[in-house]
């Protein structure tokens, strides 16, 4: 009889959530560590405390820099401050 793997490769392992606050070009979270081969980082929605001379570059992208840090980088460094909810999805 074949062997039975358990848990099914595919399935979630762990469901990490957060918000990241960026005052200037980058900020960071730490995570619970994962494997990154194996973790999926979803953006789930940001916003910016516009002001006078805010743009485009206030709004912010987001990668899973290694197994334990998940960076937000946006172009301003001015005044404004932007937000950036985040979910990482790993899987066996």
């Amino acid at each position: 009889m074949g062997a039975t793997l358990y848990p099914v490769p595919g399935t979630i392992k762990s469901i990490q959530r957060g918000v990241i606050n960026i005052s200037g070009a980058s900020a960071t979270a730490t995570v619970t560590a994962v494997v990154v081969a194996k973790s999926t980082l979803t953006m789930l929605g940001s916003s910016i405390n516009a002001g006078a001379g805010s743009d485009a570059r206030d709004y912010a992208h987001i990668v899973l820099t290694n197994s334990t840090t998940i960076t937000a980088t946006r172009g301003n460094t001015g005044t404004t401050s932007s937000a950036v909810a985040w979910e990482l999805v790993e899987r066996y």
